[in-house]
This record gives C-alpha cells, structure tokens and sequence, in this order.
C-alpha cells in the first residue's frame, strides 16, 4: 500500500517493535535520511550500550527494522545547500530529492527517466542486522562518536551570548527567539546583518572557500539584498541553527550535546510529508522549519499502529468471505493515519477497484520503453555490486 512520504528520527526508531514498523510501511512511503543511518552506525561504537546489551546487538536490532522498510534514500543536505548556493534550485514543496550522482542512481539512455536501485540499502541493512560490519562502517561510528565528544555546548552558550543580549534580550521562550530571529535577521534587509547571516551559513555547512565564492561575490555587488530570497534552504539550515545556539545559550533547551546532531533531521523538513519523532528538542523546534509536511509525536504514532495491527490481525483471523478492509475500522476523527492520509492523498489508493493484471506488451509504447531502459541501466549498474 503506498501512502504519504514519511520519515522518523531515531529516538522513533528505537521505540516500535517489527511489526508496527510493518504496519507503517503498509500506510506511508517511507524514506530515509542521512542523519538516521550516522546515528545508527554510530552506535556501533557506543559507549554505554544498556546492561546486557552489547554495542552491535542495537545496530542489529534496529538495522532488522530497517530490512523491510527502508525506503528511499534523501540527498545529503549539505550538498543541497551548498549547490543551492552556487544556482542550484532546491524544490521545496514536499518531494523526495535523491543525490543523482550515486552510484545506485541512474538516468535512463533518453535522459527523461531516474531509477533508484534500492538493492544497495537493502544489503546495507541485511548486513547490519547480520552483524557483519565492514572496517568502514567501524570507522564511520568512530567519526560520528568523535564529533559528538568534540561538542562544546559551554563554549557555543558561551560564543552566543552577545548576540543575544543584543537581538534576544527580551526573549522568554523558544518561540520569542524564532520571532526575534525572523524578524531582525531573516526577514531584514540590512546589508551588515544580512552579511553575517551569509556568513552564518556557510559555518553552519562547513562550506569550503569554492562553495561561498559565487554568492559572496554577488552579495558584495548588492546583487542578493536578501539571502532568504536568494538561496531559502541554504536560509533554512543557517536560521535553524542561529535558533538552536540562541536556545542553548539562553537554556530554552536541554544542554545535551547529541541536541547539535538531532538538529540535523530538521534540515530535511522541507522533504516529505510527515516526519515522526520522541525527540523534545523536535517538537520544540518544529515551528521554526519551513515544512510544508506535518510533525508527528512518537508515542502518538506508535499508539495509532498499534491499533491498526490489532485491526488487520483481528480481521485476518476471520474466515476470508467475512474479511473486510481493517483500515476502514479508523477515520481521521480518531486516528492520525486516517487523517494524515487524508490530508495528503487526493484519493486513497485501495479503495480503488481490483485491475486485472496487465503484460508490459499491453502499456503505452512510450511506458515500455521506460522500463526497458530502466531494466538495461539496472543490469549495468548491478554488475559493479557483484
């Protein structure tokens, strides 16, 4: 069953059993971002797994939800606000943006067609929920452990109070510093704030000299009055995180140091239709995103599955001539799937009448050679995985 885009955070993760991670792809297409499968290798290399646990049994665990509903994997931020810098439109109405220059991502010979060959991320997954961990994956956990250890939050507290006694003296709350944030830096048109905004983006994004040398150059012309207007995901990413340094330095926020790393899933907002979390710190910063999706509270989510896998286990106990469609048992007054599905489907695919099974010889000539293509691009990449 497809249903809308939907992604998770790991704290959701961590919190489903299986089953209601079946159910789950069974309502919404599911897609992945970077950040997820980081934080998942990452614990690889944990340094204080729960008692009883070791480090890769909660790779494995959480990798053996992941085989069967991986989904799609999201281009990396960075590289999206980066190019978006440099004249590369970012589409911010919702959909899933795959990095093109992947290698299980390829372009059909007419150019007009993209297929995504999820084959690699289902080994990936496969293979963590085996417990066969390659000597990169070992030092990718490594890295990630060693960037959250070198987090400072004292010195970013630290670093941020004078811009805050400056633009947030009056601030009480979370929200008071998003307004204020908006409304003096964002929104603005002053040339010095909008500079050191641009600055602080490319700070945000680590971006090496090359990336920030078309739109220094074309802002110290006056040719950007406004980044927001010039580049709005790069804005994005570089207005989330002045908002979560303000927060810490005004202790609107836990002081955790993983809180740096979590921001990270708020930068794919933009993409998809739902995105679930149990995370504090995502809820509290929601607000400040540009999504046009909606936010969905974990134990929310996790209570709703479990009502619909009571329902379809329930209905597939009845002899077959008495089953009838268990999602119909839910509607969106009392349910956040039914309204989520209502809210962003035009129709709901599976009240659609059953269609007799076509042969490739019965589609459109134009549809046949798609997947022709598609077939030929796959076989050509799948030899490099073998």
């Amino acid at each position: 069953m497809m249903g809308p885009s939907l992604t998770f955070d790991k704290s959701f993760l961590e919190m489903i059993r299986p089953e209601e991670m079946d159910e789950l792809d069974l309502n919404f297409s599911i897609f992945v971002t970077p950040t997820l499968v980081s934080e998942i290798i990452a614990d690889l290399k944990h340094p204080a797994p729960r008692e009883g646990k070791l480090p890769a049994d909660i790779v494995k665990a959480l990798a053996r939800k992941m085989v069967g509903g991986q989904g799609i994997m999201q281009v990396h931020f960075r590289k999206l606000a980066l190019g978006e810098l440099n004249q590369q439109k970012v589409p911010l109405t919702g959909q899933i943006l795959v990095d093109g220059a992947a290698s299980n991502v390829l372009t059909t010979a007419d150019g007009r067609g993209l297929v995504y060959d999820s084959l690699p991320d289902l080994q990936m997954w496969q293979r963590w929920a085996d417990g066969d961990f390659s000597k990169t994956d070992e030092l990718k956990a490594q890295e990630w452990r060693a960037q959250i250890a070198n987090i400072d939050i004292p010195g970013i507290s630290s670093y941020w109070e004078d811009f805050c006694g400056k633009y947030l003296a009056a601030a009480k709350n979370v929200d008071d510093v998003i307004s204020e944030i908006d409304r003096q830096i964002v929104d603005g048109f002053s040339p010095v704030e909008q500079q050191n905004f641009l600055w602080a983006i490319f700070q945000f994004l680590e971006a090496p000299k090359e990336a920030c040398f078309m739109s220094q150059t074309l802002f110290s012309a006056g040719l950007i009055p406004q980044i927001k207007a010039w580049a709005p995901y790069a804005a994005s990413i570089g207005r989330l995180g002045t908002i979560l340094c303000c927060c810490l330095s005004r202790k609107f926020v836990t002081s955790r140091p993983t809180n740096v790393i979590d921001l990270q899933y708020l930068f794919y907002a933009p993409f998809g239709s739902v995105f679930v979390s149990q995370d504090k710190l995502h809820r509290q910063l929601w607000p400040a995103t540009i999504a046009t999706g909606s936010f969905v509270w974990g134990l929310d989510m996790k209570a709703d599955l479990k009502r619909y896998l009571a329902a379809r286990q329930q209905n597939s106990a009845l002899p077959e001539a008495e089953r009838k469609p268990y999602y119909k048992t839910f509607s969106a007054d009392d349910s956040i799937i039914a309204r989520i599905r209502q809210k962003y489907m035009r129709f709901d695919p599976r009240d659609l009448p059953p269609q007799k099974a076509k042969t490739i010889a019965d589609l459109e000539p134009y549809i046949q050679e798609h997947l022709r293509q598609a077939e030929e691009a796959l076989d050509k990449a799948r030899e490099t995985y073998e």
